[in-house]
């Protein structure tokens, strides 16, 4: 198994813990991603981006700003916030979120 595979199963138990907002949001298990990923020896990073995304408020659809952050490895974009597809707040799904400026640590 690869890198990225190894990566991949360790983002899914990720993904499938509950999203709570400064206890375990996308920044925290971003984080946790890349700890667990150099304990195997993988070489990962954390991006941690202000992006826009499409959000439902007051009934209707709109562009906001987003601060957002995910893992990578081998240049591909981990997503460990929610299960892949699945909105959070305001219907915004964070594969979606599009990064305006970014930082990878």
């Amino acid at each position: 198994m690869g890198d990225l595979e190894k990566a991949e199963e360790i983002a899914e138990k990720l993904r499938r813990e509950p999203y709570r907002l400064l206890t375990n949001d996308c920044i925290i298990k971003a984080f946790r991603l890349k700890r667990r990923c150099r304990e195997l020896g993988i070489q990962a990073k954390v991006v941690i981006c202000i992006g826009r995304s499409r959000a439902k408020l007051f009934g209707r659809w709109l562009t906001i700003p987003v601060i957002h952050s995910w893992g990578e490895v081998a240049g591909k974009r981990i997503e460990v916030s929610r299960p892949l597809g699945a909105a959070g707040m305001w219907g915004i799904v964070p594969v979606n979120i599009k990064p305006v400026v970014a930082v990878r640590i």
